[in-house]
């Protein structure tokens, strides 16, 4: 776990912080998927999709500037709108995601295989 001062957590963005909270969060999406029967993990995507929505619905409404009149709020969800679908452009080109896919799906299908 990452510490830091409350200078620092309260000064600018921080991407180092970003990347914690990114690999923490992971982590705990691996952890909550692993099922019982096998050694395997299964992602749920639309569950972790929804968990994660409500999520970030929850951090935005600790935000009094993210949130506080309805053009505030449309504002903040096509702001991260834009950079979700940049996020989503580049995690399909990532070499390394796509070698995690081809390992672990088999087909066109909407379901995975373990």
């Amino acid at each position: 776990m990452l510490n830091t001062t409350l200078a620092r957590a309260t000064l600018e963005y921080d991407a180092k912080h970003e990347r914690t909270l990114m690999e923490a969060v992971t982590t705990a999406i691996f952890n909550a998927s692993k099922v019982s029967d096998c050694n395997a993990v299964v992602i749920r995507t639309g569950e972790a999709a929804s968990a994660l929505t409500t999520v970030l619905a929850n951090i935005l409404a600790l935000s009094p500037s993210a949130c506080r009149s309805p053009t505030a709020i449309r504002k903040s969800v096509d702001d991260i709108g834009k950079r979700l679908r940049r996020r989503i452009a580049a995690a399909e080109k990532d070499a390394d995601l796509k070698e995690f896919i081809r390992r672990s799906f088999w087909g066109n299908d909407t379901e995975g295989n373990a």
